[in-house]
């Protein structure tokens, strides 16, 4: 299942280039969460900061941070253009004290802000990310692990939020999760 990510446009929904605080990061997360169903067939969603100059954490919290949790393990949703250094230092902040990672498309990759990764789901993770999606068994050979085993891991990245589980029909006519990157 490859997804085509459907693209929010964070200034369309805050309607100023600075938006801050907990009142402002409600409205906004009500207007995004309203977008996300009346999308609901899509997946993956891209939330840009084109335009955007400044978030608080405050904002950051209440909006970006609560809709990824909200819809966790169900639609993924991750942020591009963001420029400034300071604001994914404050969404990294939020992510890491709310435990729900989220992932920046920046020029050069994919960055993982929000709680750290052991060593080998960190290494599960960053080939999905390279592969875009895996099966049980492909990250069992990639890492010479028992399939019980990378089963388990693949279930707390998608429990935890840092990839997407979907339903496929296998080769063998049975049913088959199919592991996904958000980005």
């Amino acid at each position: 299942m490859n997804q085509i990510a459907k693209i929010m446009k964070l200034i369309d929904f805050t309607k100023e280039s600075s938006p801050y605080g907990t009142q402002k990061g409600r409205e906004v997360f009500s207007l995004m969460r309203e977008f996300i169903e009346k999308h609901a067939s899509s997946t993956i969603f891209e939330l840009s900061f084109e335009g955007i100059e400044f978030v608080d954490s405050s904002f950051t919290r209440e909006s970006i941070i609560l809709l990824a949790q909200l819809y966790k393990g169900k639609k993924g949703l991750y942020v591009s253009y963001i420029e400034d250094q300071d604001i994914i230092d404050n969404i990294d902040y939020i992510a890491q004290v709310l435990k729900q990672p989220i992932a920046i498309k920046l020029d050069q990759g994919i960055q993982i802000l929000g709680p750290r990764l052991t060593k080998a789901n960190l290494e599960i993770l960053e080939l999905i990310l390279e592969q875009k999606k895996v099966t049980t068994a492909l990250v069992a050979n990639a890492f010479d692990i028992s399939v019980p085993n990378a089963s388990s891991k693949l279930k707390k990245l998608v429990d935890d939020g840092y990839i997407l589980r979907f339903e496929e029909t296998a080769e063998t006519g049975g049913i088959e999760f199919i592991y996904q990157s958000i980005c």
